[in-house]
């Protein structure tokens, strides 16, 4: 009998330590309750592909990844040094979207962590507001030479 209570208690200590560190549930755990890992600014600000055309609508979209533990105390995103998106307190993924100005410009993300880590990446985008330049003539091929 003092066989079955230990096991018993053995089994409900293990199971509140998995509830406690996330391990069971569904919200897939706590990311403000486990220790911050290092992170780069290329793991976790990342500009969406395929924004640097010159359609009537430029937009860029900067994807905010931080992997479970790296909580986000805050990240700017400016456009030619304004700014414009502040989001504060993000524990998971999220994403913003601007807009950028046919003369192009450069697109700036940055962020801290709740540890003090800080995160910086950008993007260039091109001019739109002129047409691009003609491609220089073709030049006749050489021909002839001799037969010397």
């Amino acid at each position: 009998m003092r066989l079955v209570l230990v096991s018993a208690i053995v089994a409900l200590v293990a199971a509140s330590g998995a509830m406690a560190q996330g391990g069971v549930g569904g919200d897939g755990g706590d990311p403000y309750g486990v220790p911050e890992p290092a992170v780069t600014s290329g793991e976790v600000l990342n500009f969406r592909a395929g924004a640097s055309g010159c359609g009537s609508q430029r937009r860029a979209t900067v994807r905010i990844t931080p992997p479970f533990g790296a909580v986000l105390a805050w990240v700017n995103v400016r456009v030619r040094g304004e700014r414009i998106v502040r989001l504060t307190g993000v524990p998971r993924a999220a994403s913003a979207t601007v807009q950028v100005p046919r003369e192009g410009g450069r697109v700036t993300a940055t962020g801290e962590t709740l540890g003090g880590q800080s995160l910086r990446s950008s993007r260039v985008y091109q001019d739109c507001s002129k047409p691009p330049p003609p491609p220089p003539p073709q030049l006749p091929p050489v021909s002839g030479g001799g037969d010397g």
